[in-house]
C-alpha cells in the first residue's frame, strides 16, 4: 500500500489572520504591529473598529475559477 503525496493543488497554505468582526476585513498577522500584539487590541483599517485581538488560522488557499 503506497501512502498518495498530495498534488500541489491539494496542499493547503494556512495564514495567522485577525478577522474584522463588524466588517469581515482579514488582517494578516504580518500587517499587526507589535503595539496591537502587545494590548491585545486592533483596529480595523476598513471600519474602524477597534476591539480584541482574535488570532485564527485561514486557508489562503483558492482553487482556480
Amino acid at each position: 500500500m503506497n501512502p498518495q503525496t498530495p498534488s500541489a493543488n491539494d496542499r493547503k497554505h494556512w495564514e495567522s489572520v485577525h478577522i474584522c468582526p463588524k466588517c469581515h476585513h482579514v488582517l494578516n498577522l504580518a500587517e499587526i504591529d507589535l503595539r496591537t500584539i502587545t494590548t491585545g487590541i486592533v483596529s480595523c483599517p476598513n471600519c474602524e473598529w477597534s476591539g480584541p485581538i482574535e488570532i485564527q488560522m485561514l486557508d489562503q488557499h483558492r482553487p482556480p475559477e
